[in-house]
């Protein structure tokens, strides 16, 4: 079907008239419900505007009756005497036209004056009538009403309204009530319905109250009707909503039924119309789209009808009759024929199409066998091939008897390529320099034309001597493979007419592309051979340069993330994987957005991190430091950032570079601490040299030999210290850099706490030793684990209450020497610390202030040289420090050996 439709204007035409159609009925249709449902909502807004116009007017003659009655209750409870309540009473019936009656009740609800139009009357002790609306209104602080007949005195229905009279003190002291006519309430309705009717329109309109009965009808006969279920929509407008409904009249016909709620009263105004009549307008439009609907079916039929016999079969039946060339002038169709007589635009088609036909049939046959020719030459990429196929296509194309393709060497001279139909003498004889300018060959190669010429006995030509009396020579030019000639011969002498020409031209054309192809086929075959060649050696050489590259950005120990103009991370080495905690394959090929998250994540100053990390984010620093927690210790990572740019400078990406400073910054703090540390602590030594030496040296004192001994023992004992505190510092360097020397020699634990018990023991200080007698040797250096025992007892003396208690047991590897106090103890937040440099416990009570921080670490750094291990356990007893010591090998002699600590 698609296909037919594609083929036939017929099929499409009516195709696009069909769907015309239907968009203007679709059209058509939803503007008609468009207009519709406007027109019909402006009959609606129309019927419910005179409802609201009557409800408004409703309420507020209500309401100033209610304020006319609470002004009349205020003069009626300043009156003194029933005549003065009568005389007021009766100038306010006079007053108010629209009050059929006025009553004076007592506080019981008994009537006791009622004023008409006509006169006033005292009904001394009558009972009122409703009495519903005089125990509402005893109840009540302002004016009730309600709707009914007053039986007195004249029963007509109305809306009674009802105000309490109350005294200065609050006390009731009457009710005052008028009643209000139904039928005047109705005497506006039955002058809009009037009006309507003069004008030939019906309409209705009804008041009904919240029982659903008639107060207010041109129809006064109906009035106190019970009609809520007679009035669609009306129930709803009782609720307080406006609606219009279509439903059923009293005539048994379709009304428009518009209800509004009365403001304040719990009243409704239904206004109706037969639906025939408010929608006329929405009738007269069906009529009007109808008779349009009409009008465009039948123009458009007509159009149609003209369009099909006028135009479309005409075309359609040469269209049919054309689709293919007649294979004789004879065979052109009738129908065409007779079409052609017209003189309108159908007649000159016909016309041109007859004439189309018979010019074609004249070039059919040359193009059929121009194309098969060329086919068979564009069909090799071979030159010597393309060459062959261009001589045998030309001999079938035209009447030639031989032809040859010429071809110019590096001279320009030319030469016999391949030929056809003449003798191997012809072939290599043939030689033509450029200088020969009267040879055909020669002048069609240099003036890019066809050349021919007749050939007679004064020629001297090989062409002749091969028995040919005529030649035509054609070039086939080429740009990219060079000139060649195509010379054809003939054996009569009859030259060649223009249509050969024009054949053989537009076959060199054909011929020109073939040759062209296959040299240069030829041609790109060797240099792609050397281009793969050379593109492989460069493969191989750029694999290399990027294996070494990789080989070195992944052995750095910094990181090197590098990244493209957008942001996203192109290369991250390991050494950037280890800082950040993010393996490479998660941050490759993400935004490098990430890295510095995972910086945020681990920073120890989460302020000063994030402050730190825009500025590189946003270029604004090259080189920043922040500061991350990494497995529980804190690190400095150094970040620098770069740009990288291609050859002409021309940025490329970003590169970002991470050192890891932790141990440089150390170094520093170290060095610091470490001078201010050393300076105070040779400050004290030093001084007390300087001053004993002084005293010495004094010359105006004589000093006794007890005094000058003490004096230079103390000198001696400081210069001691600060020995002891230079090889401290020197054997804690050593250890750092893996350089210190161990003495070993076979000891027992027992004369090594011996020593060092000696050198601490004072008065007020108790040392107690627990050190079974058959411990086996320990090999140690003796020098070093005295250090470390006369360093561990004297910190247990600064820290602790003057006990000290050393233990030392058989372990697992060796001996478990410990060294305890009976001090408060050390916060488990700084015990992981009281080995490190510098570190002085904040708790407990020292005896003095002095100290550098070393001595703990020093006897870790001694403990660990003999392979040992040291540690640190705090209770409310006090604090222990145990460490280990390795046992002598049976293999081993006990003599001194110098190790190497591992």
């Amino acid at each position: 079907m698609l296909h037919f439709m594609r083929r036939s204007l017929l099929f499409q035409l009516l195709s696009v008239y069909l769907l015309f159609v239907v968009v203007v009925l679709i059209g058509g249709v939803v503007v008609n419900a468009l207009v519709e449902q406007q027109l019909s909502n402006d009959a609606q807004a129309s019927d419910q505007a005179l409802a609201q116009e009557i409800a408004l007017q409703t309420g507020i003659r209500l309401s100033d009756a209610e304020n006319a009655l609470v002004a009349l209750s205020k003069i009626v409870v300043q009156s003194q005497t029933t005549s003065a309540i009568e005389s007021s009473l009766q100038s306010f019936q006079a007053a108010r036209s629209d009050v059929d009656q006025i009553y004076w009740l007592d506080p019981l609800g008994g009537l006791r004056i009622s004023c008409s139009q006509v006169a006033c009357q005292d009904k001394l002790l009558a009972e009122f009538s409703p009495p519903d609306v005089i125990r509402r209104a005893r109840m009540a602080a302002g004016p009730v009403f309600e709707v009914g007949v007053a039986v007195e005195p004249s029963f007509n229905a109305g809306v009674i309204i009802a105000e309490p009279v109350h005294a200065a003190d609050g006390q009731l002291v009457g009710i005052v009530a008028a009643s209000l006519s139904l039928v005047d309430l109705s005497e506006p309705l039955s002058a809009v319905v009037q009006a309507q009717r003069q004008l030939g329109r019906h309409l209705m309109i009804s008041i009904i109250d919240d029982r659903g009965e008639l107060i207010a009808t041109p129809e006064h006969q109906h009035i106190l009707w019970t009609v809520l279920n007679e009035l669609p929509g009306a129930d709803q407008a009782l609720q307080g909503h406006a609606t219009s409904q279509v439903g059923l009249g009293s005539d048994g016909q379709n009304w428009l039924f518009s209800s509004v709620p009365v403001p304040a009263v719990g009243w409704a105004v239904v206004v109706q119309r037969p639906t025939d009549e408010a929608l006329a307008v929405v009738t007269q439009l069906h009529l009007w789209l109808l008779t349009a609907a009409l009008l465009f079916a039948i123009g458009g039929l007509l159009f149609w009808l003209m369009l099909l016999v006028r135009v479309i079969r005409p075309l359609h039946t040469l269209a049919v009759e054309h689709q293919a060339l007649p294979i004789s002038e004879q065979s052109i169709p009738v129908v065409a024929t007779v079409l052609a007589e017209r003189d309108d635009e159908v007649g000159e088609l016909a016309r041109s199409l007859i004439r189309l036909e018979r010019d074609g049939l004249k070039k059919l046959g040359e193009l059929h066998t121009l194309l098969e020719t060329s086919n068979a030459v564009v069909g090799s990429l071979e030159p010597h091939t393309v060459v062959g196929k261009i001589i045998r296509e030309v001999r079938r194309l035209v009447d030639v008897q031989a032809a040859a393709i010429l071809l110019p060497d590096e001279k320009g001279v030319l030469h016999v390529l391949e030929s056809s139909g003449l003798s191997e003498h012809y072939d290599h004889s043939l030689s033509l320099s450029p200088e020969q300018v009267s040879s055909p060959p020669v002048q069609a190669l240099r003036e890019g034309k066809p050349i021919q010429k007749l050939l007679g006995p004064h020629t001297s030509s090989l062409s002749y001597e091969e028995g040919f009396r005529s030649i035509l020579a054609i070039p086939i030019m080429s740009r990219h493979a060079g000139g060649v000639v195509l010379l054809v011969h003939r054996t009569e002498p009859r030259p060649f007419n223009q249509n050969e020409i024009d054949l053989l031209l537009m076959f060199a054309n054909y011929a020109t592309l073939a040759w062209e192809h296959a040299v240069l086929y030829e041609r790109s075959d060797e240099r792609l051979r050397e281009v793969a060649q050379e593109n492989e050696r460069l493969y191989q050489q750029a694999s290399e340069e990027k294996q070494k590259l990789e080989a070195i950005m992944g052995s750095m120990s910094d990181g090197l993330v590098l990244t493209g103009i957008d942001g996203t991370v192109l290369y991250a080495n390991l050494g950037a994987s280890t800082m950040t905690g993010l393996p490479s394959e998660a941050l490759e090929g993400r935004t490098i957005s990430m890295l510095y998250n995972a910086l945020r994540m681990a920073a120890v100053d989460p302020a000063d991190c994030e402050r730190v990390l825009v500025q590189a984010e946003h270029a604004e620093a090259t080189e920043v430091v922040v500061e991350i927690r990494r497995n529980g210790q804190r690190r400095a990572i150094h970040m620098r950032l770069f740009d990288v740019g291609d050859e002409s400078g021309r940025p490329i990406g970003r590169g970002l570079l991470l050192r890891d400073m932790t141990r440089e910054r150390e170094l520093d703090e170290f060095k610091t601490t470490l001078l201010a540390a050393v300076g105070h602590e040779l400050r004290t030594p030093l001084a007390a040299i300087k001053g004993h030496a002084s005293t010495l040296l004094q010359e105006d004192v004589t000093w006794s030999p007890t005094d000058q001994r003490h004096f230079l023992q103390t000198i001696s004992g400081e210069a001691d210290r600060l020995a002891q505190l230079v090889s401290n510092l020197l054997d804690l360097s050593r250890q750092e850099a893996g350089l210190l020397s161990l003495n070993r020699v076979s000891a027992r634990v027992q004369d090594l706490v011996a020593k060092t018990i000696e050198h601490l023991r004072s008065q007020g200080v108790t040392i107690a030793v627990h050190i079974p007698d058959k411990l086996p040797l320990v090999n140690v250096d003796s020098a070093r684990i005295e250090i470390v025992l006369h360093n561990l007892v004297a910190n247990a003396l600064v820290y602790g209450e003057g006990e000290v208690r050393i233990t030392a047991e058989r372990g697992d590897d060796g001996i478990v020497v410990s060294v305890a106090d009976n001090g408060p103890g050390i916060a488990p937040d700084e015990l992981p610390h009281v080995f490190e440099r510098f570190y002085r416990a904040r708790h407990g009570h020292q005896k003095h202030s002095g100290g550098t921080g070393l001595g703990l670490t020093i006897c870790k750094a001694f403990i660990e040289a003999h392979g040992g291990v040291i540690w640190a356990e705090s209770s409310v007893r006090g604090v222990t420090i145990s460490f280990s010591l390795p046992l002598v090998s049976p293999t081993v002699a006990a003599v001194p050996v110098d190790t190497a600590a591992t």
